[in-house]
This record gives structure tokens, C-alpha cells and sequence, in this order.
């Protein structure tokens, strides 16, 4: 067995099999170890077998002994399917044929024939090795060639595709520059959103006004932190229905009121109770985006326990100053901004023949059929109302009243003012001076 150089590696023993490389063998050159005569043959054979990767045999294959002539068979088979250790050498096989006896008994030929013979077998060789080498090399120009193309053609792609990639850099540079750019900006517009959200959100804690936010569904997306005071809300309650929150409320429609707010987009206003008896003015609204599109509702609890507190101390200082100015003995009248009355004492419900109680919500100028309608008395009204600091006395005042007839009367008023602070009141006295 030899490699691609014809160096011996195994030899052929005589069961077939491969055995360990021989000793004293190992390493040289068969071509060197080869007879003469045998050189050329083998040398082919070894060559197509190494080109073709086939199998070679070579019949009849002269070799010069000591009786005349023997004919061998040289087999030489590439190992392509011997295992990896095997994988490129070649296995050299040399077996002898059936000589006839007339070339067996042929005497070796003289010097010169046999010189004569080696040098025509050589050139036959030569000749044959040249044709095979020119028809390679032919074979070997057309793949170059093929090659050559390819690799223009590859060179002229590679061309191209490197004037896109340059082409594909300068727009990858253009495209950075507007992304960095638009970075920028997204950059300022979230500071700017991070700020107004700050400022969003300390304005509601200042305000100290309870506002959720719902969306379409009642969910809860955002509440402030004084909601707890009439919904038990925590942060984690966001993404939950309000309907799934019990309030401190004493108003059973604010689910109602939410859906209408949505399904009408009209805002809905009330002042309602707690349990703990505080007051809020409550406010539902459609909540509007910037381009004007209703995602949910809006509602805001503001405190005006206060205001309903002065409300009702007010109430109450109103019924008593009625009770006072109803129980005096002498004419008197309470009127507002309006100049409707308010009060109205005995007494003058009695001096112009009045019912007390009827009157009271009336116009002046609709009392007694018109009497007191003169633009004069208005006008003094009017200046005493916005005057507080100059009341007026002794304003004569004559008419012709359907309840007591014709009357000269002596009028005062001034306005009504609680700890320095204008009413919007305006308290009419009356004295008959009429004769008789």
C-alpha cells in the first residue's frame, strides 16, 4: 500500500490483509524499489488511479526473469471506503498471469534491442503521460477560465454591493442624525411632560380636592389623595370598578349619574351629605382629551362643609331677624337686592290692610295694587342699598293705597350689614303722618 508520492506504508500479505508496515520498508519510495521495465506501468497506473479515483488494471505486464518472461496483472486501488486511517492511499497489487511458454523460454534480448526497447516504452509513456497532461491542462485552462469569470462577475457584484453599502452608509448617516434629532426632542417633550405631570399633580394635592378619574367602564385610573375621606380608596385599588366601593356618602346615584354623564356628555352638579356629616359639592363630568375625545368621567368632591355651615347660621340669624321685625310694633319692611320682600312686621301688614304671610317673596312695586312703584323711591332704595355707610331719613312718600286709602307717609331705611360685611338687605321704616 502506498500514498499519492508512492511511498510504501503496508505490504500485501498473503491472506489479503493489512498488515504493519514492514521492517526496513517503511517509508521508501515504490517507484525507486520497482524494476526498470515496470516503472512506466506502474507509474500510470498509479496516475489515473490518483486522477480518476477508480480502480486500475493493467493485463499482461511484462517482467524480465532469470527463465525469459512473465506476465503480471498490476491492479492499483484507490482506499476510499477503508475508514479515515485509510482515506487517500493507494493499495498496489501485483499478480501473476498465465505466461505462454514461448515467451516464458524467451532469451533476454540483447544491450542495444533492450535499450532500444526501454527507450520506445518510454516514449510511448511520455507520449501518453504529455497527451493525458496537455488535455488536463486544457481541461484545467477551460475551469480557470470559468473561474475567471465567475470571479469577475463576483468582483463587479462585490462592486456593486460595496457602492450600496456606501450608498446605504451615508443614508444610515442621514437617518442617524434626524433619529438623534428626534431624540432630542423626545427628550425635551418628556421633561416637559415629566414637569407638567409634577405640576399636575401638586396643583390637585394644594387643591386638596377629591377627584377620580374613571374610564368608559367606571374603572378607576387615577384618584387624589383626599378621596379617602368618602371613598376608602388605596393606591392599589386603581384598575377596579368604583361600583365595587362602598361610600361615606348619603347618595345612592352616583352610579346612575356616571352613565348618564357618559351616554349625554352633560355635566351633573350636587351637594351632598356624609355620614359624618360633612358637605361636598359634587361634580360629574365627561373626561375630554385634546382632540376632544370623551374616555371616561370625571369626578371632584369640593368641601363646603363651611359654606353650609354659614349657610345655616345665616338661615338662622334670616328667621330670627324676621321674627324680630315681625313682632315690632311699628311698620316695618326687609327687603332684598331685588327689592322682593323678606319680612314684614305686624304693623304694617295692619296700617295698609295686608296679609302677612301673602306678601312675602312679592315685588314692593306689586304691593298694593302699584302704590309703590315711583321711580323716586326706587331710586333712593336703590342708593341706600349700595350705600351701606349713608342711610336715609324722612323720605317723604304720598299714594293712594286699595287697603287704607290715601296715605302721607315719613320714610327711613338702611342697608342690613353682618360683622361689617354687606347682606344684600335693606330694612324699610314707615310713620303715617296722615291727618286724622
Amino acid at each position: 500500500m502506498i500514498n499519492p508520492k508512492g511511498d510504501i506504508l503496508y505490504v500485501n500479505g498473503r491472506t489479503g490483509r493489512f498488515l504493519e508496515p514492514a521492517p526496513g520498508l517503511g517509508g521508501m519510495n515504490v517507484f525507486d524499489m520497482a524494476r526498470e521495465e515496470l516503472n512506466y506501468e506502474l507509474s500510470g497506473a498509479v496516475h489515473k488511479a490518483q486522477t480518476t479515483s477508480e480502480p486500475v488494471v493493467m493485463d499482461n505486464v511484462k517482467l524480465r526473469v532469470e527463465a525469459g518472461m512473465q506476465l503480471l496483472r498490476l491492479t492499483v486501488k484507490p482506499l476510499v471506503n477503508e475508514g479515515e486511517s485509510l482515506a487517500g492511499l493507494l493499495l498496489v497489487v501485483f499478480e501473476e498471469q498465465p505466461t505462454p511458454r514461448k515467451l516464458r523460454q524467451n532469451k533476454a534480448p540483447t544491450a542495444p534491442d533492450a535499450q532500444v526497447q526501454a527507450l520506445e516504452k518510454e516514449l510511448q509513456y511520455t507520449k501518453h503521460r504529455l497527451q493525458t497532461t496537455i488535455e488536463e491542462m486544457e481541461s484545467s485552462l477551460e475551469e480557470l477560465k470559468s473561474t475567471n469569470e465567475e470571479l469577475q462577475s463576483a468582483n463587479e457584484e462585490l462592486q456593486s454591493t460595496n457602492e450600496e453599502a456606501m450608498t446605504n452608509k451615508e443614508e444610515m448617516q442621514s437617518l442617524n442624525e434626524e433619529l438623534m434629532t428626534l431624540n432630542m426632542q423626545y427628550l425635551s417633550k418628556t421633561e416637559e411632560l415629566s414637569q407638567a405631570a409634577n405640576d399636575m399633580k401638586n396643583l390637585l394635592d394644594a387643591t386638596e380636592i377629591a377627584t377620580i378619574f374613571l374610564d368608559h367602564d367606571l374603572v378607576i385610573k387615577r384618584f387624589t389623595p383626599p378621596v379617602h375621606r368618602i371613598v376608602p380608596l388605596l393606591p392599589s385599588d386603581v384598575g377596579r370598578p368604583i361600583t365595587h366601593f362602598a361610600s361615606s356618602l348619603r347618595y345612592d346615584n352616583l352610579a346612575q349619574d356616571l352613565r348618564q354623564v357618559l351616554d349625554r356628555l352633560t355635566p351633573i352638579e350636587a351637594n351632598i351629605q356624609t355620614t359624618q356629616g360633612e358637605w361636598y359639592a359634587m361634580r360629574v363630568l365627561p373626561y375630554r382629551t385634546l382632540d376632544n375625545y370623551i374616555s371616561g368621567a370625571v369626578i371632584t368632591f369640593t368641601d363646603i362643609t363651611a359654606l353650609k355651615t354659614l349657610e345655616a347660621q345665616t338661615q338662622e340669624s334670616n328667621r330670627f331677624a324676621e321674627s324680630i321685625v315681625e313682632s315690632m310694633r311699628e311698620p316695618l319692611l326687609v327687603l332684598d337686592a331685588d327689592q322682593r320682600v323678606l319680612a314684614i312686621s305686624g304693623a304694617f301688614a295692619q296700617l295698609f290692610g295686608l296679609d302677612a304671610a301673602a306678601i312675602k317673596g312679592q315685588s314692593l312695586r306689586e304691593l298694593d295694587g302699584g302704590a309703590w312703584r315711583q321711580p323716586a323711591l326706587r331710586l333712593r332704595l336703590q342708593e341706600a342699598l349700595e350705600n351701606p355707610d349713608q342711610p336715609f331719613e324722612d323720605f317723604a312718600y304720598s299714594a293712594d293705597f286699595p287697603g287704607a286709602g290715601p296715605r302721607r307717609l315719613r320714610l327711613y331705611g338702611r342697608a342690613l350689614v353682618s360683622h361689617g360685611a354687606q347682606t344684600g338687605r335693606l330694612l324699610l321704616g314707615v310713620e303715617n303722618k296722615t291727618a286724622g
